[in-house]
């Protein structure tokens, strides 16, 4: 209270300052008792109202205002008296107030009202500010519609992005249907007898051919990168494995020019890194083969260096260095921008897109790098990029068991007894509308022993499944009269059909068309042009065992290794397995042999410990890990209690325990069993 007297005393002292500040304010003011007397106004307010000066004198009233203003057509239609008293009894209620008007003349004016309160605490009146925000208002109407048209635009660019990616996916489709037709006869007919001119021209037809496919894979990559489509992936990984990939791709082209292949890597660097070991290899294959190309003598050199990091992450930069024809400034320019050449002339001898570098260069931004390259003509150029990459905890043996699941299924390639032998007695339905296609995968897959039946459409295909048992079902996409995400949905709303695996072959291979294929109840994806290993063993993966799991999958032992003498017990681990897909060596057998031990017997103790922590779903995990490992080293037996530990049914906690530590200990002795075999075989091999 003593505050209020204060400032009630402050006021009374120097109102004639304040109303004289009040009078030059560009905002109008109006000061009303608790009668609506109005005993205060500035020039301002007359002004922001519109009024003559006779409508503003002393002892004038809110009522009289608002009687002036009803009569101007401000109020709009009605009764004045009526007009004027329903405003009069809002302002009685002495409320605060925010609202804004609008003048017969367009003119908006924003109000805002507070009461004024005595000494005692009562209402004494009212104070009220007009503000003038026609502009202001105007200048939010133009910014409405500015970012309406903005909306538009982006709506507009959205549209045309996702039109760009369904034009890049038709014509990829429509590119990739003919050249499936090109690449696929060219290994058919390089399959028969042939006289070295009749090869020489196969060979040359496939490799342009698988030339035209990168070029609309990179197409299909710089799309998704401009669509943010682009995925990178956070996996644990040893720069070993980058390096061998990128050995094993240009190694071969190097050699055929004569160029040295060398390796520089830093021994600083983490065993195992974090990041995306396939989009880094892009990058470096896509430099070492640009090295190659525009190099004639000398050597590739790579170079990898760790820039900064600590206990978490580093920045790692890759090098790759030639003693080509070199670059020019104006050249270096045009790098690392989407279909540009250093050599845009029409006589230029290097071909390619100007999509690689591009590419590469958005690649590690997404990795969080850059790239950029120094050189100088007729000395050679070293073309660079950085990647901020995580440092993982895990030592290499336990990357060699994480990655041994994806191993296991490469080493169970195309050419194994494994395979081939669940080939031989699969019933097949082909599902393609192209003639060509048709012929190529039906002989394909008749060549290794299958049955195939073909439809034409999805409709075809239907009849046909209703009439027939079939193991698997190769579905084409795009089709006549019923196409294949239609017929596959059909297949799953059967009961009679629905177990039957479906899998996608198709031209159109893009992420959206695999999503699509798993939304209609498709089990796996393979694109075309077909590649027939991949193909062969994707069919295999989801053929269904004809026996026993275990019988189903064993193979006959190999002749090459029995005359090896490493065959060894297969009852216990078919060595012959190991021996055809390690060329019948028996020292690197030996050395495979005891790594799948190693990682073997780790895996044992960890199921041991998820038991101990009662967590069954690791086991299953660890169960599905092993098991790839098992098939591919000839272990079926342990392979089969894998798989029985990976489809444990779900059920109380207790019972699962239960069932998966009975399952573990079967796992034990044989494991046990295999160690002794693989110990017995080994010895017996070294001492021939």
């Amino acid at each position: 209270m003593e505050l209020t007297v204060q400032s009630d005393e402050f006021i009374r002292l120097n109102f004639p300052r304040l109303a004289a500040a009040l009078e030059y304010m560009p905002v109008g003011v109006t000061i009303v008792d608790c009668d609506l007397t109005i005993r205060f106004w500035n020039p301002a307010f007359c002004q922001l109202q519109g009024f003559q000066i006779e409508v503003m004198h002393p002892g004038v009233t809110m009522a009289d205002v608002f009687r002036y203003i009803a009569l101007r057509g401000d109020y709009g239609p009605g009764d004045i008296e009526e007009l004027v008293a329903a405003r009069v009894e809002l302002c009685l209620k002495f409320q605060p107030h925010n609202f804004t008007r609008a003048r017969m003349d367009g003119v908006l004016l924003n109000i805002i009202g507070r009461p004024i309160y005595g000494i005692d605490g009562k209402v004494s009146g009212f104070v009220t500010i007009y503000h003038d925000v026609t502009s202001e208002r105007h200048y939010e109407e133009q910014l409405e519609a500015k970012n309406k048209e903005l909306q538009q635009a982006k709506q507009q660019a959205e549209a045309a992005s996702i039109a760009k990616g369904q034009f890049l996916s038709n014509m990829s489709h429509e590119i990739r249907t003919p050249l499936n037709c090109v690449i696929g006869m060219a290994y058919l007919a390089l399959k028969t007898e042939l006289d070295p001119r009749q090869r020489d021209y196969l060979e040359k037809i496939r490799f342009a051919g698988e030339h035209v496919l990168g070029i609309i894979d990179d197409i299909l990559d710089i799309s998704k990168i401009e669509a943010g489509k682009m995925d990178i992936q956070h996996i644990d990984f040893s720069l070993d494995q980058v390096v061998q990939t990128l050995t094993t791709v240009v190694a071969p082209k190097a050699a055929t020019r004569n160029l040295e292949l060398v390796f520089d890597l830093d021994p600083g660097l983490p065993p195992v890194l974090v990041g995306d070991p396939l989009r880094l290899g892009q990058v470096l294959i896509n430099y070492a083969n640009n090295a190659i190309k525009f190099s004639e003598q000398g050597r590739i050199e790579i170079r990898v260096r760790k820039v900064l990091g600590d206990a978490n992450d580093c920045l790692v930069r890759f090098e790759v260095s030639d003693q080509g024809i070199g670059l020019t400034p104006a050249e270096m320019a045009k790098l690392f921008i989407s279909f540009q050449q250093a050599d845009t002339s029409t006589t230029r001898e290097y071909g390619g897109t100007g999509l690689g570098l591009a590419i590469c260069k958005e690649l590690a931004q997404l990795m969080g790098g850059d790239v950029g390259v120094e050189s100088q003509p007729g000395v050679g150029s070293t073309f660079w990029f950085t990647a901020q990459l995580g440092v993982s905890y895990k030592t290499m043996s336990t990357l060699i068991n994480q990655i041994g699941d994806a191993a296991g299924e490469l080493l169970a390639s195309a050419h194994t007894s494994v395979m081939m032998a669940a080939l031989s007695a699969a019933r097949i339905l082909l599902v393609e509308d192209n003639l060509f296609n048709q012929q190529i995968a039906q002989e394909m897959l008749e060549e290794v022993g299958a049955t195939v039946c073909l439809a034409n459409n999805g409709v075809d295909a239907l009849e046909l499944l209703r009439r027939s048992d079939f193991d698997c079902v190769l579905m084409d996409l795009q089709m006549p009269l019923m196409d294949g995400l239609e017929a596959t949905r059909r297949i799953r709303a059967d009961p009679q059909l629905t177990h039957i695996p479906v899998l996608a072959m198709t031209a159109t291979a893009t992420t959206e068309a695999r999503m699509r294929c798993i939304a209609a109840g498709m089990n796996d994806f393979i694109s075309k042009p077909v590649h027939p290993a991949l193909m062969y063993q994707t069919v295999a993966n989801w053929l269904p065992p004809r026996v026993s799991p275990g019988e189903a999958r064993r193979p006959q032992p190999l002749e090459p290794a029995i005359q090896s003498g490493i065959v060894g017990d297969p009852a216990v681990m078919d060595l012959s397995v190991l021996a055809t897909l390690l060329g019948h060596d028996p020292q690197k057998l030996r050395k495979f042999a005891y790594k799948f031990l190693l990682s073997s017997q780790e895996g044992v103790r960890d199921m041991d410990a998820a038991l101990a922590r009662g967590e069954v779903q690791a086991v299953r995990d660890l169960g599905h890990r092993i098991k790839s490992a098992a098939r591919s080293v000839g272990a079926f037996r342990m392979a089969d209690v894998c798989e029985d530990l990976e489809r444990l049914a779900p059920g109380e906690a207790a019972s699962e325990v239960e069932g998966a530590r009975s399952k573990v200990e079967q796992l034990k002795d044989l494991l046990e069993q295999v160690t002794k075999h693989v110990m017995q075989t080994a010895a017996c091999s070294a001492d021939d």
